[in-house]
């Protein structure tokens, strides 16, 4: 994944770019779909290479490969032709800035408000949980004490009877 400003650099000169995602990176896979240029499978063969510029300034340029550039990439020359490139698409990129800067204040605000007011829902929601939870608990614990007070009693008298019962057929062992 690119970060800041993606160019594609193909053989033949080409330096191929799209506009950035809402994070401000330019996507090499985007570039390479629009320009139906398959990805490069052999490093030894490239036909294109990938350049990154993270802060949209010259002085971060570095080519996003894996190890070494193919022979015909000159870096002072692709660098040198990257920094125009960047000179002509500041503008759009400031201006995009700017109207987006207040846009995101607004949203955070908005979001702020909503997620403060959620959170005091949630909060009398929990409380009344609790003082609606305690109690129920209690009943429940008594209701089931009492029922296992009366299962205890009708397995032990089922038992006993169970045991009357089997002591008088032949064969039957009882511990002494």
């Amino acid at each position: 994944m690119c970060e800041g400003f993606g160019v594609i650099v193909t053989k033949d000169g080409r330096y191929l770019f799209c506009e950035p995602d809402a994070d401000g990176n330019v996507s090499h896979s985007e570039i390479l779909r629009r320009a139906g240029i398959k990805d490069n499978t052999d490093h030894f063969v490239r036909n294109f290479v990938r350049v990154e510029i993270p802060t949209w300034k010259i002085g971060s340029f570095r080519f996003d490969e894996e190890s070494t550039l193919p022979g015909w990439a000159d870096e002072d020359a692709v660098k040198t032709r990257c920094d125009k490139l960047l000179k002509r698409v500041a503008p759009a990129r400031a201006e995009y800035e700017k109207v987006c800067a207040p846009a995101r204040a607004e949203y955070e605000k908005v979001c702020d408000a909503a997620w403060a007011e959620y959170q005091k829902v949630c909060d009398a929601a929990w409380a009344e949980y609790q003082k609606v939870c305690a109690p129920a608990r209690a009943e429940y614990e008594k209701v089931c004490d009492a029922a296992w007070a009366e299962y205890q009693k009708v397995c032990d008298a089922a038992r006993a009877e169970f045991i009357t019962k089997i002591s008088t057929i032949d064969g039957y062992v009882r511990e002494l």
